[in-house]
């Protein structure tokens, strides 16, 4: 059995409690989010929860840690909730384990390292700059639109460009579909069969029409590609690879890779930026502080790649917004032997599950949890927790988000980008409710107006 020390002395919680039996477990079918959040304020921080399902639950950055980083091999992803993900994602990046995995990340990981993500800046800069002269004639027009949406082409357009050399303009209302839809499948409760795509629910029969209909698209890019193999993006990267035996990769294996990068390229972003609108109406000092910031760094000039390190609080207002509404909430791993955690036992086989949306409100851990504070990851501030565990909206350890360079530019570009010549104000039929699926996201989308800027 392999073993990890208990944590520090300030610990709040050390006692694994066994709730009672089917604990409110109705609310899953509900907003699990709100579910697990109420778990964790009720029975601390390392729970063993019985019932449909069996699971051990911990809401504390040692724990996380230790998942993630510090004992990390001895998880894996063989989960009833990851075993559902394989449906639409295969064994993509995302899912996949051992040398496959380490295989497609060293794969991929070059795309996305630091230099390479720099020579992402024009195209992020000009698809916002697009978007924003869009907004142009809604500003003039005062008239009503869905934030959410115009965020979810806009981060849809950038993957396409720097990934696939393809904006994806004239079937962006049909990748939203999909991803919607894989949303929706994903974010359910992983009871076996109804999981199982065979199964003539309506939730599969939609995600299987939507599966095929990705199928087709991702064909025919894969043979345009071979055709014309002139570019150096993701995709002529996947096309290219090879096996150790000198075969290529199959065309199954690059569509469900490509389907990871499309969602995880745009779908996180998007919901990111929806909240960071959100919560700037709602804060107008904090709005206030972000245009002077905009304004000292930038004045009238649009953001160049050298501005970006500058634009320091408009960075912490990111921070901030995947604290208070991580996209990717939920995370979960298998024990692949007996493991110590805080003194106790954990069989093999067992299930051990965190929420991101409860660590990151953890009232022991944060001042005042439910407030948006941006300056509370002021780099300067001995209490920034940006890098503890106790802040992990991309993950961490080996498996961390393969694209957490990408997401922290392209989100910094587009906030300063449109910011300086827009105001955002949320309508009056705004519904502000919370659906935590595969992602979290505004169920009914964000209606907003746009106001012009002095």
């Amino acid at each position: 059995m392999h073993s990890k020390p208990n944590s520090n002395a300030d610990t709040p919680q050390k006692i694994l409690v066994k709730p009672r039996v089917f604990f409110k477990q109705w609310k899953l079918a509900g907003n699990p989010a709100y579910f697990f959040d109420e778990l964790t304020s009720t029975f601390g921080d390392f729970i063993y929860y019985r019932g449909i399902f069996n699971f051990y639950f911990v809401n504390h950055p040692d724990l996380v840690k230790q998942i993630l980083k510090d004992t990390n091999t001895f998880f894996d992803k063989n989960t009833l909730l990851y075993n559902r993900f394989r449906n639409v994602f295969g064994e993509g990046l995302v899912t996949a384990e051992g040398k496959s995995w380490e295989k497609q990340r060293q794969l991929i990981q070059p795309l996305f390292s630091p230099k390479a993500v720099k020579g992402f800046f024009d195209i992020m800069l000009s698809s916002t700059i697009k978007t924003a002269d869009s907004w142009q004639t809604l500003a003039d027009d005062s008239s009503i639109f869905d934030v959410a949406t115009q965020m979810n082409h806009l981060t849809l357009e950038i993957a396409g460009r720097t990934l696939f050399n393809d904006d994806f303009s004239d079937i962006s209302d049909r990748v939203s579909h999909w991803t919607h839809t894989i949303n929706h499948y994903s974010g359910q409760p992983p009871i076996p069969i109804l999981s199982e795509t065979w199964f003539p629910s309506p939730t599969n029969r939609k995600l299987n029409k939507v599966m095929s209909e990705f199928h087709h698209f991702i064909s025919d890019m894969i043979k345009q590609r071979r055709n014309n193999n002139r570019s150096n993006d993701l995709l002529t990267t996947l096309i290219n690879a090879t096996n150790d035996d000198g075969s290529k990769m199959p065309d199954h294996q690059i569509e469900k890779e490509v389907l990871g990068m499309m969602i995880g390229g745009h779908e996180t972003s998007s919901n990111a930026l929806t909240w960071i609108w959100y919560e700037l109406h709602k804060n107008p000092a904090i709005e206030n502080k972000l245009h002077k910031e905009l304004q000292d760094v930038l004045g009238n000039q649009l953001p160049t790649l050298e501005d970006i390190p500058k634009l320091k609080y408009t960075r912490m207002i990111v921070d901030e917004a995947t604290r208070l509404h991580p996209p990717f909430w939920f995370e979960n791993r298998n024990t692949m032997e007996d493991i110590e955690m805080w003194g106790h036992t954990i069989p093999k086989g067992s299930t051990v599950a965190f929420s991101r949306y409860s660590l990151h409100r953890h009232p022991n851990i944060w001042e005042k949890p439910e407030e948006f504070n941006p300056e509370r990851f002021d780099t300067t501030n001995p209490a920034n927790k940006r890098s503890h565990y106790a802040h992990v909206p991309y993950g961490g350890g080996p498996r961390i988000c393969v694209g957490i360079n990408f997401a922290l530019l392209e989100l910094v570009v587009i906030l300063a980008t449109l910011s300086q010549r827009f105001r955002l104000k949320t309508h009056s039929s705004h519904k502000n409710i919370m659906q935590a699926l595969l992602t979290m996201e505004p169920k009914f989308g964000l209606p907003v107006t746009a106001e012009l800027r002095k």
